[in-house]
């Protein structure tokens, strides 16, 4: 009991450090030193909406808002500060932007919105990225998203596929906490860790490098590990088993902090690379919110329908799974499956698939799940 107790303690010393950090990024938005890009309290309902970006400029010059550009879930806002010969003396500045009005639109579509800030300091600069955040104005009645608990993995179609890097993600009670587990430049292995609040799509994770830990081996005593911030991490969970996610960190000097951001995806994968549908065989319990009793099935067989496609049969209810998956990521979860219950008309989708629960809503508005509940 001894060991278990020091695990323990040495899991809640990780968790409290990243909780700490979270902390002090108040801001949803906020991206490092100096800026910050925030969303007002305000209901998901009201067609329109604004964003105040704010934050400290290196000269008494602040920059004002130039331009604002939305193309598709991305937007862009522009600020410059145009006066010369300003005091190198930093000043407060706070920017209002209501990116329906800006783009000349009555409103924006319901979404979760990627939002860069680019500044540039002087006529002629360059524009350069001070902050990013992600900010959603989804419909009211959007379903929230439960992202599976286990190891994630970058897309092996992303940039960062060389490195395969690998994630590991968990939520409990409304918190999402994050390890990465990554490497320097130089190849040495190193791991972050770090936790925030999730709101049913979204989530903000500070990232700290972790050091200063003991060897497995090493004998009882000495310093515990400790954290330094180093990274950010944005993540959009589309599904219960795919993410896209935007990691930052600055660079430059002090007065002219610049925001390095990597995009690529996240995937919730079987551990054994499985094409056929077969990581989707066992005992899984269907619940209707709109129903008081579950119904258990045992999906003993898989069948590869053609090549973007296979179904997954109950022998003994009639009971079947048919899921549709991409071509191009077959070790993927399928993008979505529909369950066909006999004596049913309706085949009921699950438009959220993962390893171990697939999510959906009925045409009576009632959440469905299939939870799987043995492998």
């Amino acid at each position: 009991m001894q060991v278990v107790r020091r695990h323990h303690a040495v899991f809640l010393s990780l968790a409290g450090i990243a909780l700490a950090s979270a902390a002090a990024v108040a801001r949803s938005g906020e991206a490092a030193p100096g800026y910050a890009i925030d969303v007002p309290d305000a209901s998901r309902a009201q067609p329109t909406w604004t964003l105040d970006v704010s934050g400290e400029w290196p000269t008494e010059c602040p920059p004002t808002l130039e331009k604002v550009k939305v193309e598709g879930a991305d937007l862009r806002i522009d600020a410059r500060s145009v006066l010369g010969l300003c005091t190198r003396r930093p000043s407060a500045f706070s920017i209002e932007v209501n990116p329906a009005a800006a783009t000349e639109q009555s409103a924006l579509a319901a979404g979760v919105y990627h939002v860069s800030f680019y500044a540039a300091d002087g006529a002629q600069a360059p524009a350069k990225l001070r902050a990013f955040a992600l900010v959603d104005r989804s419909d009211a009645a959007a379903p929230t998203i439960a992202p599976e608990t286990g190891f994630w993995w970058t897309s092996e179609t992303d940039a960062l596929a060389t490195n395969r890097s690998v994630f590991s993600i968990e939520m409990q009670n409304g918190q999402l906490s994050v390890a990465l587990l990554g490497y320097d430049e130089a190849g040495r292995p190193e791991w972050y860790f770090g936790a925030a609040s999730y709101s049913g799509r979204i989530a903000h994770v500070p990232l700290l490098r972790l050091e200063g830990g003991n060897s497995p081996f090493a004998s009882a005593g000495g310093g515990g590990p400790r954290g330094e911030a180093a990274l950010t991490l944005d993540l959009q969970f589309t599904s219960a088993a795919h993410a896209a996610a935007w990691l930052s960190r600055f660079a430059g000097s002090d007065d002219d902090a610049v925001l390095q951001l990597r995009s690529f995806e996240l995937v919730r994968l079987p551990l054994a690379q499985v094409a056929d549908g077969s990581a989707w065989r066992g005992d899984w319990v269907f619940v209707n919110d709109g129903a008081a009793t579950p119904q258990k099935l045992h999906f003993d067989s898989v069948h590869a329908l053609d090549a973007t496609s296979f179904e997954l049969d109950d022998a003994a209810s009639g009971a079947l799974v048919v899921c549709l998956r991409d071509a191009a990521h077959q070790e993927t979860p399928p993008v979505s499956c529909a369950l066909r219950l006999p004596n049913q008309a309706e085949s009921i989708r699950f438009g959220s698939v993962a390893m171990a629960r697939m999510d959906g809503t009925r045409a009576d508005g009632s959440a469905v799940h299939l939870l799987r509940v043995s492998p």
